[in-house]
């Protein structure tokens, strides 16, 4: 990669970033992962904190809805396997 541990890392500061009004961090945090997870530009002048929020429960709706009628069911809710444990082979 060419970079070394100790190597300092890129900081860029972005200004006049949009900011919370009513406690609706939650869709700040998830609308700048899914930017940076998509490498994509923030667009601070046109910023819906409200179409954002709509968006995100039509799509969770959307995904809970497949899975019901799917009968498909998410990692936390499917049973935890029995770890493995790499000891050796007991003799009979």
């Amino acid at each position: 990669m060419g970079k070394e541990l100790t190597d300092p890392f890129e900081i860029e500061l972005i200004t006049d970033l949009p900011t919370q009004q009513n406690s609706d961090c939650g869709v700040y945090v998830a609308c700048f992962a899914e930017y940076i997870i998509e490498d994509l530009p923030i667009h601070v002048a046109n910023f819906d904190v409200d179409g954002r929020r709509a968006r995100f429960g039509i799509l969770l709706w959307h995904y809970g809805r497949n899975k019901q009628l799917h009968g498909e069911s998410s990692e936390s809710e499917v049973p935890v396997a029995p770890k493995k444990t790499r000891g050796k082979k007991r003799k009979k």
